[in-house]
């Protein structure tokens, strides 16, 4: 679970790769399944540039990773951004096959990510989403 301040530009992009990495390692990640719900703080707002090297980094990091299950997120109405940020991520996850969901709540998108941690992909699709809200076409809930 990650809290992200936002908004980001390249060098707030940067700093997050290398935390991503530092975690994985830290908890010695590479051979475990994992998801990530992302709580935005603020703004969920990213310069074009720093979509592009997020982009970048993710789809390395998807190509290195077969055991990457879900991305949630989880903001209200109050983050700056998020559903037009959710409108440029949500292709992104999809290019990936990786379900991703909008939650108000952590609780709510905890109880969603963790059945999926152990699904198998088959099932994966099959799981409910409690308290999921598309916003502008995003999630799938």
């Amino acid at each position: 679970m990650w809290t992200s301040h936002g908004p980001f530009n390249v060098e707030a992009l940067q700093a997050y790769g290398r935390q991503r990495q530092a975690a994985v390692d830290r908890w010695k990640l590479e051979s475990k399944q994992m998801a990530s719900v992302m709580e935005w703080v603020d703004s969920a707002l990213m310069s074009p540039d720093a979509f592009l090297l997020y982009r970048r980094g993710f789809d390395a990091f998807m190509r290195s990773r077969h055991d990457y299950v879900a991305v949630a997120w989880v903001g209200g109405p109050d983050v700056e951004g998020l559903d037009l940020m959710c409108l440029q991520f949500a292709p992104l996850f999809e290019e990936h096959a990786l379900p991703f969901r909008v939650f108000d709540r952590a609780s709510a998108a905890l109880a969603w990510v963790r059945p999926l941690l152990f699904a198998t992909p088959a099932t994966a699709a099959l799981q409910p989403a409690p308290d999921a809200r598309p916003r502008s076409g995003c999630g799938h809930g």
